[in-house]
């Protein structure tokens, strides 16, 4: 009896079913929506695709997925906006708050009524989907079924949570349309300060690494995670960390709405406490854009521009934060400027610390007998049943001593050399043309990373040592992939992509294999830096690591450069390399256009462009010859693209019989003296 009458009151107190009926009479038009748009972006969309082949996935986010994401991050908090409407309002506030049920009992059936309104479409869902896979005789994807038990969890989960989010806010907030935008600001706002934060790092702080900074940012944001879904599928960890947040939201949303007063609501912020923290992080995520802003437009060599970006964001941030605070634009009194300095010097500070040269950033070299192995450029990623997956990197550290003596010698320059901060944070490869990503696997188990751009004549000497080393060609030019089996390789004339040649006989493919290998190992400093274009791309086709029959086998591919006469020749002796040589009797003509380029301080990519002699885009007289000597030189040698100031350089066209015409580049100092003749006497 004890334990009927107990069950009693927690039905009426924290069920109450009058609250529920009403809740979901006035809102469960949010969760029949919400079961609408799942089942047409899952279940409807796997019943009706149509493929040739069926595609083999591991996740139900590979279907579709940017749309459930989509839903999972909208509907969610809409129903946390509107169930706690009435804490946001002043009447309703005061009619609710006037029951005799105390503010624990309406959260929990709040709280139920949303629970139910986001995990039943789910759950619905995800069993009409079971439904469906087992139903269809020729399905479009192929999967198994924990993976739809995988996606429920999931899309549970990430909808619990954005749910939570919205409530605890709301708790916060006093205004539903700001306690929106707050909701997806929080969302944005990790993604925001680290991105342009890590472009004041990079700009203000020598060898700062930022390459991670994209891929890892869709992972901490479920608003950019729509993105990615598809091609990045959940992990484990992921779900973990939302599942933590969303239960601490929980009791977190029990202590806000006991402590919070009922006079609060229409308020911008509800917490004094709360207060200066929303004041600081609006203000300083202004800092940071601004700063970023001024120090991207900012003119070459400028300083300054950055520091008056970073002060005025912090000026108006403010400003705007006590207008939303006190929802007028009057905000002057005489504490304003106290407190504005304030904030201003802990941004300061926040921005000055991890850039300042005593903490020893920049300078860091470490001792070789502390490194256990080096790696030289980024993270790499490969993709599997269309997932995109990082490749294990233990097999592209090296640490072979000559090869890290001589990376260590590099940075040790790098760093003595007092390289000045780049000038561009998005484009900083534009202003130096060699690329240094060192990555140190250190004694004690962590990983040093550091990143340059710098010019090469400084460095010529320590580039030229770590460069020729075999463990340095190794992993640059991935002959490793060389020592593995191939099926067959393909190799195509970069002049036209119709001449190509297949190779599929084992005995040819090991020995060509084997003398590519040769070549690229024999590499001088200066035929890797060569700025002409390769004689041909060969491709190296291997068995697939995927079980889905549409998904294409790996493949990688080689340069063929003009000095890799162990190739060439055992192309000619093969009879191949005709094939991939362009006959210089189907070309009818050749055609120049000069172009010009004067943009000091702006660097441009210069590369064949079709247009520029098909559209005349310079307006220069184009001048026209038949001259078949000049014509096979051009088809030994063009140039690969560059990037420079101040050059002068042809935009060339060959005119072919059949198939598709040729465009190609080559500096003023390139042309032989027939061709100077003719272009002085036109």
């Amino acid at each position: 009896m004890k334990w009927r009458m107990q069950d009693m009151i927690f039905n009426r107190l924290f069920c109450n079913r009058g609250i529920l009926f009403q809740n979901f009479r006035q809102h469960g038009w949010i969760g029949i929506l919400y079961l609408i748009t799942l089942l047409f972006s899952l279940p409807l969309h796997i019943g009706t695709e149509y493929r040739d082949l069926p595609q083999q996935i591991t996740s139900l986010f590979q279907a579709n997925g940017e749309v459930q994401i989509l839903f999972a991050i909208t509907f969610p908090v809409a129903a946390g906006i509107f169930l706690f409407r009435y804490v946001q309002s002043g009447a309703p506030s005061d009619l609710f708050h006037s029951l005799p049920l105390r503010r624990k009992h309406l959260l929990t059936v709040n709280l139920l009524t949303g629970f139910m309104m986001i995990l039943l479409p789910i759950w619905i869902t995800t069993a009409i989907t079971g439904w469906v896979w087992a139903a269809l005789d020729q399905p479009a994807f192929i999967f198994e079924g924990s993976s739809i038990w995988m996606w429920g969890l999931s899309m549970s989960i990430y909808s619990l949570f954005m749910f939570m989010l919205t409530v605890v806010v709301g708790m916060c907030i006093g205004q539903s349309v700001l306690q929106g935008l707050t909701v997806y600001a929080l969302l944005l706002l990790p993604v925001v300060v680290w991105f342009i934060f890590s472009l004041h790092l990079q700009h203000y702080l020598l060898g700062y690494p930022y390459d991670e900074v994209g891929r890892n940012a869709e992972k901490i944001s479920l608003v950019l995670r729509m993105a990615s879904i598809s091609g990045a599928p959940v992990i484990g960890w992921e779900l973990i960390i939302y599942s933590i947040l969303t239960l601490l939201f929980i009791p977190l949303s029990y202590v806000f709405y006991a402590k919070r007063q009922v006079e609060s609501a229409t308020q911008a912020v509800t917490f004094t406490l709360v207060k200066p923290i929303f004041r600081f992080g609006l203000m300083f995520t202004l800092v940071l854009i601004s700063g970023a802003y001024f120090t991207i437009i900012a003119p070459r060599g400028s300083s300054g521009w950055g520091i008056f970006g970073y002060i005025l964001g912090g000026i108006v941030g403010y400003i705007v934060a006590e207008m939303i605070i006190r929802k007028t634009w009057l905000i002057w009194s005489s504490k304003l400027l106290p407190k504005m300095a304030l904030y201003g010097i802990v941004a300061g500070l926040i921005l000055y610390v991890p850039v300042a040269s005593w903490n020893g950033y920049a300078a860091r070299v470490p001792e070789l007998n502390k490194v256990n192995s080096i790696k030289l450029g980024g993270e790499r990623y490969t993709y599997t049943n269309g997932v995109s997956s990082k490749l294990d990197e233990g097999p592209f550290y090296s640490s072979d001593s000559e090869y890290m003596k001589a990376v260590i010698a590099l940075h040790q320059k790098i760093v003595d050399s007092d390289l000045s901060l780049l000038d561009d944070p998005i484009n900083p490869g534009m202003r130096n043309d060699e690329y240094v990503f060192i990555n140190y696997k250190l004694d004690n188990g962590k990983v040093m990373k550091r990143k340059y751009y710098i010019p090469e004549p400084e460095f010529r000497q320590e580039l030229m040592a770590l460069k020729q080393s075999q463990a340095y060609k190794k992993f640059a030019f991935d002959t490793y992939k060389l020592d593995e089996d191939a099926l067959s390789i393909g190799i195509r004339s970069t002049v036209s992509s119709y001449r190509k040649v297949y190779i599929s006989n084992p005995n040819q493919v090991r020995e060509f294999k084997e003398l590519l290998k040769q070549d690229i190992m024999d590499q001088t400093y200066e035929e890797q830096r060569s700025p002409w274009q390769s004689f041909a791309y060969a491709e190296m086709n291997q068995d697939s690591s995927s079980n889905d029959p549409s998904q294409p086998k790996e493949m990688w591919n080689f340069e063929i450069k003009p000095s890799y006469d162990r190739v060439l020749h055992w192309l000619k002796e093969n009879k191949l390399y005709e094939q991939l040589e362009f006959p210089v009797d189907e070309v009818a003509s050749a055609q120049f256009v000069k172009q010009e380029i004067n943009s000091p301080g702006n660097p441009q990519m210069v590369y064949p462009q079709s247009e520029y002699v098909d559209g005349n885009l310079s307006g220069n007289k184009q001048i026209a010859t038949k001259n078949k000597k000049i014509i096979s030189e051009l088809l030994q040698r063009q140039r690969s693209g560059y990037q420079t100031e101040r050059d002068t350089l042809y935009q060339i066209k060959l005119n072919v019989t059949r198939g598709e015409n040729i465009y190609m580049i080559l500096k003023e100092e390139d042309m032989t003296e027939e061709m100077k003749a003719i272009l002085a006497g036109q």
